[in-house]
């Protein structure tokens, strides 16, 4: 394949996700819903440890409690892309997903390692809301816009983190926030921005934010 080929190609799969901004809109909102209502799910678990049985969630508990979560809602998107690919009569592995996994890989795999490399419930959620904004950032080459903001509000929200947590959730004699409190800060975002983000996107609409290129304008980019 010469070069001209690769970057004809390349701009095929480009123009293609920037075409279907509004269908991954369309597909997001519904798992942001149910990611934001299980983050809130995963707070009232933390809540119940604290307040109705003997000890507070652990540093192990805490994170087998988030993981579920992300395992859910993981499950959930795919299925809504699945859902999405058949209704298109389109295959589920296409150039536009991978080129979208591919550009969101590096941020969570960072995520990843980090996830087994840190032990604290406070250091998990500052790396977790901080690299799934970068990663939601990734996309903005052919994301709607609504996503980049998402993005961008998780990116600032993580870096205000970890520049304020000890002076704003730092327990008095105690070295760090309690699973209770950081699973609140993760409701707080992952539960609350997500809900906040499916409620704006049903209330502004699906056409009014994103307008795909006519075929003219495509024949000259």
């Amino acid at each position: 394949m010469t070069d001209s080929d690769y970057a004809q190609k390349q701009l095929h799969v480009i123009r293609s996700l920037m075409e279907r901004a509004t269908i991954y809109r369309s597909i997001s909102v519904p798992t942001a819903l149910i990611g934001g209502l299980l983050s809130f799910g995963g707070f009232g678990m933390a809540y119940y440890a604290k307040h109705d049985r003997d000890h507070a969630l652990s540093g192990t508990e805490f994170l087998l409690v988030w993981l579920v979560i992300l395992a859910l809602t993981s499950f959930a998107n795919l299925f809504f892309l699945w859902r999405g690919s058949v209704h298109r009569r389109e295959p589920f592995l296409s150039s536009g997903m991978k080129c979208a996994v591919l550009s969101l890989a590096p941020a969570f795999f960072s995520a990843a390692v980090l996830t087994f490399l840190l032990h604290r419930p406070i250091q998990l959620a500052m790396v977790w809301i901080t690299l799934y904004g970068l990663a939601l950032l990734a996309t903005q080459h052919f994301a709607p816009r609504s996503l980049i903001v998402l993005g961008l509000t998780f990116f600032l929200t993580g870096c205000g983190l970890m520049a304020t947590w000890k002076h704003l959730f730092m327990p008095s004699g105690q070295p760090e926030p309690s699973a209770l409190v950081v699973s609140g800060i993760l409701a707080a975002t992952f539960g609350g921005f997500h809900l906040a983000y499916a409620a704006a996107v049903w209330a502004l609409g699906e056409d009014r934010t994103e307008s795909v290129p006519s075929t003219t304008e495509r024949e000259h980019v």
